[in-house]
């Protein structure tokens, strides 16, 4: 089964920005830029204990990664503890456009979920605005397992 789950993971990546349906969850402002923080609402599921997501941040200036590789945005997979109000992240992938095209300019493995470090999210960010709007869909009707329960036919 965790075969199955990273082969779905790797599928997700292996998408064309076209093909994902990115909506903004948040936006800051912050002197001399924007930050936008989307998900992808097709990628949602609840998986076990948790909530998963692929997201997306943009910048509206260029970022620069400790060894100076520029990027202005990045997609990854955050899994959601609900109940704790955390997040974990894995899968980061860097692209030099505001948009998620071409190629990365940088990526990041996969983390196997029992690895992954959970983080709380600060009241009033950005962390919890994703928790807030990905927890909403907890409910057991809302795609459980969808991914795995549409392999299998």
């Amino acid at each position: 089964m965790k075969s199955r789950l990273f082969s779905l993971v790797f599928a997700a990546f292996a998408l064309p920005a076209s093909a994902t349906e990115w909506q903004l969850i948040s936006e800051t402002n912050e002197p001399g830029k924007v930050i936008s923080w989307y998900v992808d609402m097709g990628s949602i599921v609840h998986e076990d204990d948790y909530m998963r997501a692929f997201l997306r941040t943009s910048w509206s200036t260029p970022q620069y990664a400790p060894d100076n590789t520029v990027y202005q945005s990045s997609t990854y997979i955050n899994y959601f503890d609900c109940d704790t109000r955390s997040i974990a992240f894995t899968a980061n992938i860097y692209y030099l456009s505001e948009d998620p095209v071409g190629k990365p300019v940088h990526e990041e493995p996969t983390v196997a979920l029992e690895k992954l470090r959970f983080q709380q999210v600060k009241p009033g960010s950005a962390g919890d605005a994703r928790v807030e709007f990905v927890c909403k869909f907890r409910s057991k009707n809302f795609m459980t397992h969808r991914s795995i329960s549409d392999d299998q036919g």
